[in-house]
């Protein structure tokens, strides 16, 4: 689908040279900072394949999550050139989010299509909706819940409005039943920084935060909250020995890393628990970029996050702006800030839905930015 729309974009460029000039326009508007960040990144990709072990499988990573994904973003960058473009941006993504919680919800009462034995026993039951693994549901959905609240605030009746309400509880359950602790926490953490730096919710949830915290430390819940957030359950003892394996295997190769695709076999030599599989990555954002692209690939993506996240904070930090211009810059800003979260346990960006929404919401960043001192252009 990403190489059609790539195909019919680059046939309308150049038989239609009213197209042409505008899509020339619209790349140009391209801040050179993100542009720096971007080659960078791409280079640094490149240079992975070529130190990577398995050089055919590491050019089907790069293909997925590098050139499919960074040529979704700049064809959604020279398509969607208004907000009202990115409210149906937002209904379609609910659309897809509606399926993928439809089929969770359906699991989580049934186990039907759960394909672990252990993830379907009623006991233990965690679902996977339409992917192979519980964690796939939270790292799908939780970059799409920041579009359907967006959805809501500018839905223009109230049969839009409750869709879009109707999803959002749908998904926040799909996350629940999936158990996605890291996905939960993401959204739980950037909920309440939003309602923080809102002035009319900043003391509630001061105040809920607190009794949250003492209602916890007293009851019998403190102990598995403690062994989940300190890492001292098993899945926390098996990502603190991948993360000690990674930094010992990174530490032999600083600069390349273990190339695209090479993290298993590269960093079996330091594997730790011998009872434990070795992931396709460490559970960690920062270490799988590392591994995956080089100290180059890391420094450039910090680079491209930080660039990105800066002008979301000024989008939504300026009251001069339309309603729907901090709307969107919130959109933005919570994504990063849930990547951000979510990257500490996990790795949110090798994932081909994934990645392509990270370039996707660089899109939406990059006409955050082209508003920034224009509101005229936000319709």
């Amino acid at each position: 689908l990403i190489g059609v729309l790539c195909f019919l974009t680059i046939a309308r460029t150049i038989v239609m040279h009213d197209v042409r000039i505008q899509y020339v326009r619209r790349l140009r508007e391209i801040p050179r900072a993100l542009w720096i960040g971007v080659v960078i990144f791409f280079i640094a990709s490149c240079i992975a394949i070529v130190v990577a072990p398995d050089t055919r499988a590491a050019f089907g990573i790069w293909r997925a999550y590098v050139v499919e994904a960074i040529a979704f973003g700049v064809v959604a960058w020279l398509h969607l050139d208004s907000w009202r473009q990115f409210r149906v941006l937002a209904a379609a993504l609910s659309v897809t989010a509606a399926f993928v919680a439809v089929v969770a919800i359906i699991q989580q009462f049934t186990g039907w299509g759960i394909p672990n034995p252990f993830w379907r026993a009623a006991a233990t039951r965690r679902v996977t909706s339409i992917f192979g693994y519980p964690n796939a549901v939270g790292l799908y959905l939780e970059l799409i819940v920041p579009f359907l609240i967006a959805g809501f605030l500018l839905a223009k009746n109230v049969i839009a409005r409750a869709w879009f309400v109707i999803l959002f509880c749908a998904s926040v359950a799909a996350i629940i039943f999936a158990e996605s602790s890291g996905t939960l926490a993401a959204l739980v953490l950037t909920a309440g920084l939003f309602l923080l730096l809102w002035k009319r919710t900043r003391w509630i949830v001061a105040a809920l935060f607190v009794c949250a915290v003492l209602a916890v430390a007293v009851s019998p819940l403190r102990k598995p909250f403690a062994d989940e957030f300190l890492l001292q359950g098993v899945s926390g003892n098996l990502r603190t020995s991948m993360w000690k394996e990674t930094v010992q295997m990174l530490a032999e190769r600083p600069v390349t890393g273990a190339g695209l695709a090479g993290y298993q076999a590269t960093v079996k030599p330091f594997h730790i628990l011998q009872w434990a599989e070795i992931y396709l990555y460490p559970h960690n954002l920062i270490l799988a970029l590392w591994s995956e692209l080089g100290l180059l690939g890391l420094l450039s993506f910090c680079w491209i996050f930080f660039v990105v996240a800066w002008w979301s904070v000024r989008g939504v930090c300026n009251a001069h702006h339309a309603s729907e211009h901090r709307v969107w810059a919130g959109v933005v800003f919570a994504s990063f800030f849930i990547i951000a979260i979510h990257g500490l346990v996990d790795t949110p960006y090798f994932k081909n839905d994934f990645s392509v929404l990270f370039w996707l919401i660089i899109a939406a960043a990059l006409q955050v930015r082209y508003t920034q001192n224009s509101p005229n252009k936000t319709t």
